[in-house]
């Protein structure tokens, strides 16, 4: 039969520690009677919904789980103040009562972080470059857990990192002392040449990234003090080539801003 074949759990991916927390099972019993509602982290069943039983509802203590009986249903099940030990995969059960017995599940993962309460620190070696010469600086994030994603574009395409640190942190306004937070720092090398700008200007970015809870971008515009006007190629003389080559002896300056991406966790339903 194709009862039940329809649960699916909507499960946030990552939230952060102490957020209230909706858990959401939807199913279609096609006309079976449904017999129960089970939800479990892992292996441990810690929700039970029954309704042929008074009251419906049980909960099973778990560490760090909090359920919000009033606000529970057969549907969704609300967590309170969750905490670190909370990550882990969730998993909903449901059954149909006699005469079939039909049991079918769904699971997703779901992630408590610590989410970076400050931006990321940009750091280049220069603040006036020349052409020619070979860029070096770095990205800095602050504390959190799990540790951040670092990204650099230069004028908007993805750019490799000359290294990455992972530095674990003593964090004295963590919430948690159960785990160690990390600043992950991200290297840049980057030679300046003709073709690094664009109408005079590079554009440097730095994107911090952890899930859907935390989105900022650093940018540094490198600008080119007196962008000297290219040789047409349609010359096509040795000269014009030579100097097209050439090493420009123009001085950048720098200037750096910081926006903010807000970025909102849709529910896919």
């Amino acid at each position: 039969s194709k009862a039940l074949k329809d649960v699916s759990v909507t499960i946030p991916p990552a939230v952060r520690i102490m957020d209230k927390v909706t858990l959401q099972c939807k199913y279609d019993l096609e006309g079976e009677p449904l017999y129960t509602v089970k939800w479990y982290k892992g292996s441990k069943e810690f929700y039970r919904y029954i309704p042929k039983e008074l009251p419906n509802t049980q909960v099973f203590p778990l560490p760090g789980i909090d359920v919000d009986l009033s606000k529970s249903t057969p549907n969704e099940v609300v967590l309170r103040d969750v905490q670190p030990e909370v990550s882990g995969k969730y998993k909903c059960e449901v059954s149909s009562d006699a005469p079939n017995f039909y049991t079918y599940q769904d699971s997703g993962y779901m992630h408590v972080i610590d989410v970076p309460i400050d931006d990321p620190v940009v750091f280049i070696s220069k603040e006036l470059l020349e052409i020619g010469y070979t860029i070096r600086g770095n990205c800095t994030t602050p504390p959190s857990y799990p540790a951040a994603n670092v990204t650099w574009y230069l004028n908007g395409r993805k750019i490799n990192e000359s290294y990455m640190k992972r530095i674990p942190v003593e964090w004295p306004y963590s919430t948690s002392t159960r785990r160690t937070p990390v600043i992950t720092s991200a290297g840049l090398e980057l030679e300046i040449n003709a073709d690094t700008f664009r109408g005079g200007q590079a554009r440097l970015e730095c994107v911090v990234s952890l899930f859907n809870l935390y989105n900022r971008e650093k940018v540094i515009v490198l600008e080119e003090e007196s962008p000297r006007p290219r040789p047409s190629s349609v010359l096509g003389n040795r000269e014009g080539a030579a100097s097209a080559s050439g090493k420009s002896t123009g001085v950048l300056k720098t200037k750096n801003y910081l926006t903010l991406r807000r970025s909102q966790y849709t529910e896919s339903v």
